[in-house]
C-alpha cells in the first residue's frame, strides 16, 4: 500500500471520528432541547426558551457541519474504490 493512499485512508477516518462527535453532540442537543420545550407545561412562562435558542442555534450549525462532513465521506469512499 502506498503512502498516499496510507494518508488518504487516516484523513477519511479523522473525518468519520469527527462526524460521530458531531452527531452525539447534535443527539444530545435534540434531547435538551425537548426538555427545554416542555410541551406540557402549563404555564408557558416557566419555558427556558433563552436556552432552547442557543442549543437550536448550536443543533443548526452543527447539522449544516454533518451534512458537508457526509459529502465528503461519500466523495471520500467512492474515490478510495
Amino acid at each position: 500500500m502506498n503512502i498516499e493512499k496510507m494518508q488518504f485512508q487516516g484523513q477519511l477516518a479523522e473525518l468519520k471520528k469527527k462526524f460521530r462527535a458531531l452527531d452525539t453532540e447534535a443527539s444530545g442537543l435534540v434531547i435538551l432541547i425537548r426538555s427545554l420545550l416542555n410541551p406540557y407545561e402549563e404555564d408557558l412562562t416557566k419555558l427556558e426558551t433563552e436556552k432552547a435558542l442557543v442549543s437550536t442555534n448550536r443543533l443548526n450549525s452543527i447539522v449544516l457541519e454533518l451534512r458537508t462532513l457526509k459529502s465528503k465521506i461519500e466523495k471520500m469512499e467512492e474515490n478510495l474504490d
